[in-house]
């Protein structure tokens, strides 16, 4: 499940090229806007591309949730009149060309909100908006704080890099090592502190904090392909990432301040299906945490969340909804045709694989998520307690949404509409941190 407005369900990372209607000529190019959502600002990139017999495929591309695409399908150009159907995350923008076809201004519509949003030829954009490059991200620790934020390279067996960061406690040494974790994130090429593009949403960054100031260490990577990490992102499984997250750990292990036998992994969405690959594979941990996981084949869980979608779509009238729901099968048999990891993620049996685990485990989902259900969680502890597993903790927290963030709703769609800062709720950060206290010093 890699997750932010438009790229918040497990859909992110899905790209596929696909072919609209015969357009007029003049719309192939790059096109550039910017979509300001509820204070969120995302910066969108919209590529057309014209075949030898006429056709156009389209692909929209958020810039600022990772280069992540959406597959456009299909691409309606009626005269000046152009409508981009994003079916997948049940989006669509419609809009108008002027004259010498340099601007398109229109509306993007989503899980009932309408935004107006306009694009620009990308070479013009470029030249009139003289967008400064992204700042670096920064990673260091609190001038206050009693930790340390290293910046450190993670060698994989696959041959690249991973780059991370590492808070160490001041009080760590080779006489006294602490225990530590590897955080996985969720769907999609995400950046080590899980960032999302809503305002103030950092979870790692906050786990990382509280933990290091209880004296335990934290390492969190650039997914590959992401931030200053190497590797390529697309067509990577999610047992690619689960090598990627043990390389981390081995790297722990090359520590003198760490203890090689008090280590944990925490994953969150679908880095929460991931953890216990981990586990399965590395017998010895001594803790691993999974939030907003599932236990079930996600087919369902993105059959679900599509169908959602569709029934929070008010621009949809009663047929069309019916028609868009009844081909949510076929929609998702062409995403796993189209892409590796899609097809492995929507296969992939978690339950199996928790049941051979016996690491202690801490299960939590809020109440209110619309992306992994609540029920999950009873189907989660159950499978571990198969495995013989002692150290079970399973809670569904009331009233927080997919992003442990309070929330009466839960809707994806309108995370946007959240209070900034959008941060994980400070006790289920404390939650997490006594449970691993109590197993990792």
């Amino acid at each position: 499940m890699r997750h932010g407005f438009l790229l918040l369900l497990f859909l992110l990372g899905v790209s596929d090229p696909v072919f609209g209607q015969t357009a007029a000529k003049g719309i192939e190019g790059s096109w550039q806007g910017t979509l300001d959502a509820g204070g969120t600002k995302l910066r969108l990139v919209l590529n057309v591309k014209k075949t030898d017999a006429g056709a156009y495929s389209a692909e929209l591309v958020s810039v600022d949730q990772g280069n992540a695409s959406i597959p456009v399908d299909p691409m309606t150009v009626a005269i000046d009149t152009v409508r981009l159907d994003m079916k997948p995350v049940s989006a669509v923008f419609a809009g108008v060309l002027n004259t010498d076809r340099t601007e398109l201004t229109g509306t993007f519509t989503q899980g009932g909100q309408a935004l107006p949003l306009t694009f620009k030829r990308g070479e013009q954009t470029v030249a009139a908006q003289a967008t400064p490059p992204t700042p670096k991200p920064d990673y260091s620790a609190p001038a206050d704080a009693p930790y340390t934020a290293e910046e450190v390279v993670v060698k994989t067996p696959a041959g690249f890099t991973l780059t991370g960061t590492l808070t160490l406690p001041r009080s760590a040494s080779r006489a006294k090592p602490v225990g530590a974790i590897v955080t996985i994130s969720g769907s999609g090429p995400q950046d080590r502190d899980e960032n999302i593009g809503l305002p103030g949403f950092r979870p790692f960054r906050q786990i990382a904090d509280s933990l290091a100031r209880r004296g335990i260490a934290v390492l969190r990577m650039d997914d590959r392909g992401t931030g200053a990490s190497g590797g390529t992102f697309k067509g990577a499984t999610s047992a690619d990432f689960a090598e990627d997250a043990r390389a981390g750990l081995a790297y722990l292990r090359t520590r003198a301040e760490i203890r090689p036998d008090r280590l944990g992994v925490l994953g969150h969405s679908e880095g929460a299906v991931i953890a216990p690959m981990v586990a399965d594979k590395e017998p010895g941990l001594r803790a691993i945490v999974l939030l907003a996981g599932v236990a079930q084949p996600a087919r369902s869980a993105l059959h679900f969340q599509i169908r959602n979608l569709y029934e929070h779509d008010t621009t949809l009238t009663p047929a069309k909804r019916d028609s868009m729901i009844a081909d949510i099968p076929k929609r998702i048999d062409g995403m796993m045709a189209a892409d590796p990891w899609m097809n492995f993620f929507l296969t992939y049996d978690p339950a199996a694989t928790m049941r051979r685990v016996k690491t202690p485990v801490l299960i939590l989902t809020g109440s209110r998520d619309q992306q992994a259900a609540p029920a999950q969680v009873a189907l989660e502890e159950a499978a571990f307690k198969a495995a013989g597993n002692r150290d079970v903790t399973a809670r569904v927290l009331p009233d927080l949404n997919h992003l442990f963030v309070h929330d009466t709703d839960g809707f994806p769609g309108n995370y946007a509409k959240l209070p900034p800062p959008v941060m994980m709720q400070a006790d289920v950060v404390g939650m997490i941190a006594d449970w691993l206290v109590q197993r990792l010093r």
